[in-house]
């Protein structure tokens, strides 16, 4: 590469476009080219290693030891590293190509001549070493900004739009590949439309016995995961993993315009979130997942310290927690002698609504023809393995461990009836946690069919909702007649959030979803198709659901502390720890909790029950 086109390269990165010219084309002619292979340790250290390095392709892992324990950062073009070492003798940081790589080496004595001669240079390295290093002990380094997750998929580079036949030839498939430079071509076979991808072409090729001249048709993969250009990064990447693809193709109102790999959006992200993926796809042991977790539990402290909302974290780690959970199954049945069984989670995990693990709520859903004995230990094993995990056991036994909670299809169909037949307290609950439920392991078809039969009881039973929505009025909301928060008095002057503000709008949320047959689990998504369907307007739905996220993000807060100072995790939220402002906003959002608990006991026509 020329002088001038290291320059242009270094006026890219932040905080060498700080520098005025002259610096900067010193930077620029000292910089060496180095090539580092998939896996390749990069040398660094004080001595014979010096360097801070800036990617020009590629990713780097940054971790704490040569295992790759600890990982911390993930570092994608234009990406720097090395000044932790480089400014600190004592940061012991080692660092690993992901995928081939190359990079751009600046030698320490000319970063120690530019910090020495440019205060603006240097200020952004030691103000943020100082920030890296506190992070980095903590284990909750983040490397991007929250604002980069939030901005729209249209600013990161896509690769072409590719649109071909499916009795494309594979030769033909190749050399369009290769003509537009990409690896993916959108297929067309009549209405249908799919996705071929260069891997595809070589398992074609090398396993399944196709040449050269073979129509594509057979490779493809259907339906298209895709995603509009205005819609967020951060969702990108949670279709990425919720589907376990590395591309999306990208769309505007008129069709599609490109493909969107993941790792342009992780060299926009570069941060945990990619490595939590990266290590759990990874995953073949028990003691892999277990490391897992704690990456999980490290990306929601750092994501909340960021000021990304509550629901957002909440959406992206329960698509990691089911993938957890997925790959705990196929850890464990080994000789998969349990693929007609289907795990499910139910509650707040399968409205995407946990982000601390709290307790677990799930069940088993299994075809006629499995083992029930054999399933039974297998599920009490499982139970155990997840509590070692981090998810704690449920108080009320609600779990695949406990026989009422492991049914075939057809006892958990008769369950739910008796459920309807025979109301009380506990048959609302087990019924509410049912409707939220998602299938994470096995074939969903058989959830969906739970699913049917709840539905269709809700739809026959004309008193059934009125009596279900009236736990929205169970628990007092905490705000006296002049706006006076009501709290416990303890020493930090408590309230319970999940009592006082979440469960109502959850549970209230929820009963409209069951008398319009809304599919969706999560309350955000919920909300968004009540509005759809004007069972609100627009502005009391957006503040609806505002209020929610202001009160999750409490709780998280909350709870974070709490873990931190090894305390027991609960709804609560001491109103000593809020400063004013907060404090003013609490008020507000229990008087947006009173309003709808009003609109719900004149919807469901309450006063006729009394």
């Amino acid at each position: 590469m020329s002088i001038l086109e290291q320059t242009r390269f270094l006026q890219a990165v932040h905080p060498f476009d700080r520098l005025d010219q002259a610096w900067l084309e010193e930077a620029a002619a000292a910089l060496d080219v180095v090539y580092f292979a998939q896996e390749d340790q990069i040398p660094l250290d004080t001595t014979g290693h010096a360097f801070l390095y800036i990617v020009m392709k590629g990713r780097v892992s940054e971790c704490q030891d040569d295992e790759g324990a600890g990982q911390c950062a993930i570092y994608g073009t234009n990406a720097q590293f090395g000044a932790s070492t480089l400014l600190d003798q004592k940061a012991k940081l080692n660092y690993h190509a992901i995928e081939e790589t190359l990079v751009y080496r600046l030698p320490n004595a000319l970063f120690q001549k530019l910090l020495n001669h440019n205060p603006d240079f240097e200020a952004f390295y030691f103000n943020d070493i100082t920030e890296k290093l506190s992070r980095f002990h903590q284990q909750l380094q983040i490397e991007s900004s929250s604002e980069a997750m939030m901005d729209a998929v249209k600013i990161a580079p896509l690769h072409a739009l590719v649109e071909i036949s499916c009795q494309t030839s594979i030769k033909a498939c190749v050399e369009q590949m290769e003509t537009h430079k990409t690896d993916a071509c959108l297929v067309k076979d009549g209405e249908q439309l799919g996705v071929i991808t260069s891997s595809d072409l070589l398992r074609g090729l090398a396993i399944h016995g196709f040449d050269l001249s073979s129509p594509i048709a057979d490779m493809v993969s259907y339906p298209v995961i895709s995603i509009h250009q205005n819609d967020y990064l951060f969702n990108a990447l949670l279709k990425m993993t919720r589907y376990g693809v590395d591309r999306l193709m990208v769309r505007d109102k008129q069709g599609f315009i490109g493909v969107l790999h993941q790792k342009e959006l992780m060299s926009l992200f570069a941060n945990q979130s990619g490595l939590v993926m990266l290590t759990l796809e990874r995953a073949e042991s028990f003691d892999d997942l277990k490391k897992v977790t704690q990456q999980i539990d490290d990306l929601v402290a750092g994501l909340s310290n960021k000021g990304v909302k509550t629901h957002y974290i909440a959406k992206l780690v329960n698509e990691l927690h089911r993938k957890l959970q997925a790959k705990l199954w196929q850890v464990l049945d080994q000789e998969q002698a349990f693929n007609e069984a289907t795990f499910i989670v139910m509650g707040s995990e399968g409205r995407s609504e946990q982000v601390v693990r709290t307790d677990q709520d799930n069940a088993v859903v299994f075809a006629e023809t499995v083992d029930e004995a054999a399933l039974a230990q297998f599920c009490q094993s499982y139970s155990a393995k997840l509590i070692e995990l981090g998810f704690p056991p449920c108080p009320g036994n609600i779990m695949v461990s406990n026989s009422a909670w492991r049914l075939s299809q057809s006892a958990f169909e008769q369950q739910i009836l008796r459920w309807f037949e025979n109301p009380s307290l506990d048959s609302f609950m087990n019924l509410a946690i049912l409707f939220d439920a998602q299938a994470v392991q096995g074939d969903s078809a058989r959830l969906d069919r739970i699913k049917q039969v709840l539905q269709q009881q809700v739809n026959k039973r004309q008193m059934f909702l009125p009596q279900f929505a009236r736990s929205v009025l169970q628990f007092e909301t905490p705000i006296g007649l002049f706006g006076r928060l009501i709290t416990q008095k303890d020493q930090g002057h408590s309230i319970d959030l999940k009592k006082g503000g979440i469960f109502p709008i959850v549970h209230g949320v929820r009963c409209l979803a069951l008398e319009l047959g809304i599919e969706k689990t999560n309350t955000h998504w919920r909300i968004r198709e009540l509005i759809n369907r004007n069972v609100f307007d627009e502005a009391f739905g957006v503040e609806l659901g505002e209020t929610l996220n202001f009160l999750n993000t409490l709780r998280l807060q909350a709870m974070l502390e709490k873990k931190l100072l090894g305390n027991t995790m609960d709804n609560a939220i001491e109103t000593d720890h809020l400063n004013h402002f907060q404090q003013d906003l609490l008020k507000d959002a229990f008087g947006v909790v009173n309003k709808f608990k009003k609109f719900i006991e004149q919807h469901f026509k309450m006063d006729a029950l009394l």
